[in-house]
C-alpha cells in the first residue's frame, strides 16, 4: 500500500531527512518517534503531497504520493487544529470532504458514522470558529478518516484530546482492520496495538 524508497527532503542544503525506505502492506501501521528535528513532520507531509520529495520516491498504491489518485486514497490530519473552514459547523466540515471522496449520495451516512465513533454529535452544527482545541482536533480527524482512506497520515492527532476522545480515535483505527496508518505519537503505548516503530535520527 506505502513504498518509500531512498527518500529525502532537504530545504536549502540542509536534509531534513534522506535514505529513508519503508513498505507497509494494507493494513499495517507505522509509528514515527525520534528527537526534534529529525523530519518526522516532514515525511508526514511529503506522505501527504504537501511537499515534493527532494530524492527518491514514494506510492500509495503504486500512485506516486501528490497525485490525485493518491490523494483520494489518502486521509491526512498534520495540524489537528488547524486547517478547518471556521464559518462552517464541524458537520459541513467533515461533509466537505466526504462528499469529494464517496460523492454526495454515500456522504451522508459516512459522515454519521464518523461522528459518531468520534463522539463530536453533540456539536456538529456548531460552528468550528467556537469549538475548542480538542473538539477541532475530533472534527481534523473526522475530516481524515470519513468514507474510510485506504492510507491515513496523523502527525500527533491524540495532543489536544482528552482520555475519553483519545480513547475513541484509537478505537475508530482499530475498527479499520484494512487501514494503513502512519502516525507520529508521543504515546509509545501504539507499539502495544501492532504498531511497527520506526525512529528518525537528524539527517544534519
Amino acid at each position: 500500500m506505502l513504498e518509500l524508497r531512498q527518500a529525502g527532503r532537504r530545504f536549502g542544503r540542509r536534509w531534513v531527512f534522506a535514505g529513508f525506505d519503508l513498505s507497509l502492506p494494507a493494513g499495517h501501521r507505522a509509528l514515527l518517534t525520534g528527537p526534534n528535528g529529525a523530519g518526522k513532520t516532514t515525511v508526514l507531509r511529503c506522505l501527504a503531497g504537501t511537499l515534493a520529495l527532494s530524492a527518491g520516491r514514494a506510492t500509495v498504491a503504486g500512485h506516486p504520493v501528490g497525485t490525485t489518485a493518491a490523494r483520494r486514497l489518502t486521509g491526512v490530519c498534520l495540524a489537528p487544529e488547524q486547517g478547518l473552514y471556521e464559518e462552517l459547523s464541524a458537520r459541513e466540515n467533515v461533509a466537505l470532504v466526504a462528499r469529494i471522496r464517496l460523492g454526495r449520495r454515500a456522504a451522508a451516512a459516512a459522515v454519521s458514522r464518523v461522528e459518531e465513533e468520534l463522539d463530536i454529535g453533540g456539536y456538529a452544527t456548531v460552528p468550528v470558529s467556537r469549538c475548542s482545541a480538542g473538539m477541532r482536533s475530533r472534527v481534523s480527524i473526522a475530516r481524515a478518516l470519513v468514507g474510510d482512506p485506504a492510507l491515513l497520515v496523523l502527525d500527533e492527532p491524540d495532543r489536544s484530546l482528552d482520555a475519553h476522545s483519545r480513547a475513541r480515535l484509537w478505537e475508530a483505527l482499530d475498527r479499520r482492520a484494512g487501514l494503513t496508518c502512519v502516525v507520529v505519537s508521543h504515546h509509545r503505548d501504539r507499539r502495544d496495538r501492532g504498531y511497527r516503530e520506526i525512529t528518525l535520527g537528524a539527517a544534519g
